[in-house]
């Protein structure tokens, strides 16, 4: 990523499929493949990345002490399903080992 944002910029579009049918298409097992001619992928954002260098220490140690997680959403929003439940506990363990580990204040969103 480091070589390709110094020459190029790059964009991500994120989708998503809605649930048409729970008994064809369960939340809770994903072995399940949800056919897209049954429900198409719906485009839902685009996040663009602009030509930049990035890699410096600052940037380095700010990204060090950031936390991903996708429950900090609107209700609506939230992640559906055993393995995303999952994932919060991970997440916010994860989150919580790395600011200990770096010795600063784990600050979280309030809103």
């Amino acid at each position: 990523m480091i070589s390709h944002l110094k020459k190029k910029s790059a964009c991500f579009e994120f989708m998503i499929q809605k649930q048409e049918n729970p008994i064809s298409m369960p939340i809770e097992d994903p072995a399940v493949h949800w056919n897209e001619n049954d429900s198409p992928f719906v485009p839902v954002a685009k996040l663009e990345i602009p030509i930049q260098e990035f890699a410096t220490p600052e940037r380095d140690r700010f990204c060090e002490n950031l936390s991903l997680n996708p429950w900090h959403s609107l209700p609506e929003h939230r992640p559906l399903g055993g393995i995303n439940r999952v994932r919060k506990v991970a997440y916010e363990a994860i989150a919580k080992y790395r600011h200990e580990q770096n010795g600063i204040k784990q600050i979280e969103p309030i809103e």
